[in-house]
């Protein structure tokens, strides 16, 4: 039997009717794991997903990096990510799921595809931790924001949204140390939209031109400006994104090597596998043994 791996949504994590539909939800941390019945993990979800530890410890993996949690730590997940935890019984804290349409903002600095906690690519920081005074301040945030959602007041959906907003700001000024970029706030632009285009093509457009021709430029100008800011070409990039789906159904699902290739893009099931090999310095098969 092929198992991938499973990908749940706002409305199933809710058991909602198949004809309701939920762009937003909040729940207590604790209250959300007491009510996980049936979830699979690790998993995936078709939404983006803040998560707050305010009190307790334990291990959380995203996509083979496993970060140690504390207390007034922040979590930052998009729409496709594998994820499975390791929780301590006291643990306490929020979650909160919403749809990529739901956050919508007029500044582009401050959209989806700018913000660096949300990258598959170029960060390797998917959290922050706040100091004290900071992780108050949060705390608040996520109560009122709690308290919107429960209650249903008039304009309620507004008010969590700028909330929302006002929380993935002041996060971006703690993770921005972390997020070492440079360059011009054009070139950053091109890069977010570039990253955008891998995340929603990458299993059907593979060439460096492809992606240069949707972005009205030449493939050496894109090369250009993300080896001048991030260290790796336009290639990399797309490749490094490809494998990471490899190696997410390598090590989460069931899928035949040749499965796999096929859907991700590759015809040619030899070729996929030297291509992995070339990029992870392992087959596929060696891998999966490996990290299985």
């Amino acid at each position: 039997m092929n198992i991938k791996i499973p990908k749940y949504s706002i409305e199933q994590l809710n058991k909602c009717d198949q004809h309701i539909k939920m762009n937003v939800d909040i729940r207590r941390l604790e209250d959300h794991i007491a009510n996980m019945e049936g979830l699979v993990f690790p998993h995936r979800h078709d939404f983006y997903n803040l998560i707050y530890i305010v009190q307790g410890s334990g291990t959380h993996d995203i996509d083979f990096k496993r970060f140690t949690v504390v207390p007034n730590q922040l979590f930052f997940m998009n729409d496709n990510q594998v994820h499975e935890w390791d929780l301590s019984a006291d643990v306490r804290g929020f979650t909160m799921f919403f749809k990529k349409e739901f956050y919508t903002v007029a500044e582009p600095i401050f959209s989806i595809p700018h913000l660096p906690f949300f990258h598959n690519t170029s960060n390797e920081a998917q959290m922050v931790v706040f100091e004290k005074e900071e992780a108050d301040v949060f705390e608040h945030y996520f109560e009122d924001i709690l308290a919107e959602f429960q209650k249903g007041h008039a304009h309620s959906e507004a008010i969590i949204k700028t909330l929302l907003k006002i929380m993935l700001i002041r996060s971006l000024r703690v993770h921005q140390p972390q997020y070492q970029s440079s360059g011009s706030s054009l070139i950053n632009t091109k890069i977010g939209l570039f990253e955008a285009l891998i995340e929603k093509n990458y299993s059907t457009m593979k060439g460096v031109k492809d992606y240069a021709a949707v972005m009205n430029m030449t493939p050496n100008y894109l090369n250009a400006i993300r080896t001048r800011v991030l260290g790796k070409n336009a290639g990399e990039m797309i490749r490094d994104r490809i494998f990471l789906e490899a190696k997410r159904l390598l090590v989460h699902s069931s899928l035949s090597i040749c499965e796999m290739a096929y859907s991700l893009g590759y015809d040619d099931c030899s070729y996929f596998i030297r291509m992995f090999k070339k990029s992870v310095g392992q087959t596929p098969e060696q891998y999966r043994n490996q990290i299985g």
